[in-house]
């Protein structure tokens, strides 16, 4: 068993690292929000806005397409920031440690 201790993270490395993994989670929340607001759209009532029905399905569209570029740009920008707010408690505090044994 070795203790390795963590004292730096590389902030665009982890960035892009958290910007990939939100990307995907993207893709898997615009279906989800594409049918919630389509059946929001579809159940909506006609008296008050009978002009405004294709509105919320554009904008159903339009987010479940820019839903992925959308999680991947923001886990990019917060990979960043969250990578320099460790870089900086780690010098303060010795970074995290942990064990961890060969095999």
């Amino acid at each position: 068993m070795k203790k390795v201790r963590i004292m730096q993270v590389p902030p665009i490395r982890f960035g892009l690292v958290l910007g990939l993994i939100n990307g995907f989670i993207g893709m898997i929340v615009a279906p989800v929000l594409l049918i919630t607001l389509g059946a929001a759209a579809t159940a909506a009532d006609l008296n008050y806005a009978p002009k405004l029905l294709g509105i919320p399905w554009l904008f159903a569209g339009a987010g479940a397409l820019f839903m992925p570029f959308i999680h991947a740009v923001g886990g990019f920008v917060v990979g960043v920031l969250l990578a320099m707010v460790y870089n900086f408690a780690a010098r303060w505090t010795g970074g995290i440690e942990f064990i961890a044994e060969d095999k």
